[in-house]
């Protein structure tokens, strides 16, 4: 049971929880938003995925499936995987084998306030809200992501119920789906999790 795949929308908490996933079990996070932001401008789809990540719409899948695979490869034994499939269209370029699905559940006002009131360590790329100052990991500096903006959400909302959706009806049809409620506190989040872990 050690190839999780976490999805929700945008402001879930998907990161916040697979780093105490991680760090609970042992298993590498595999962050997709963290791999297309890490790109080298001299890579030759730097501009596309850019664009794609300003505006909150889904880069060209064929591209990413390729940088996820890579990556989802180098851990044979788990990971916990977030940004991929998306889309139902992911799973024709890249569909990795998974044991888990853990579909983080949160209403749209609680999902909005959360993204445009949190920063981001830009060492780590780990969130806080903007009641924090530094980061925990290293006292370095936050600051709120450029493409977290009221506009930017409201097309990744979108993208959430016209793309991310039918994915998660597709889990659930292959019963590899848990849902999870997120509107509440990470430590009583985490806790259940937990207990869904064990149980499986």
């Amino acid at each position: 049971m050690n190839r999780i795949l976490l999805i929700g929308p945008p402001g879930a908490g998907k990161t916040v929880i697979a780093t105490k996933i991680s760090e609970n079990y042992q298993i590498p996070f595999i962050k997709t938003g963290s791999l297309l932001r890490d790109l080298k401008s001299d890579n030759p789809n730097f501009n596309v995925i850019n664009e794609a990540m300003k505006k909150g719409v889904l880069a060209p899948n064929n591209i990413i499936a390729q940088i996820v695979k890579e990556e989802v490869l180098k851990y044979p034994d788990g990971y916990v995987l977030d940004g991929w499939m998306r889309q139902l269209s992911d799973g024709d370029f890249f569909e990795p084998e998974l044991d888990l699905v853990l579909f983080l559940n949160c209403p749209l006002n609680v999902c909005q306030e959360r993204v445009l009131n949190r920063v981001v360590c830009l060492v780590h790329n780990t969130i806080y809200s903007f009641s924090d100052e530094v980061c925990h990991l290293c006292g370095g500096k936050l600051e709120k992501r450029s493409d977290d903006t009221e506009e930017t959400f409201n097309n990744r909302w979108k993208v959430y119920e016209t793309k991310t959706l039918p994915v998660i009806d597709y889990y659930r049809e292959k019963k590899l789906l848990v849902e999870v409620d997120v509107n509440r506190d990470i430590p009583s989040i985490v806790e259940e999790i937990d207990k869904i872990l064990k149980s499986k």
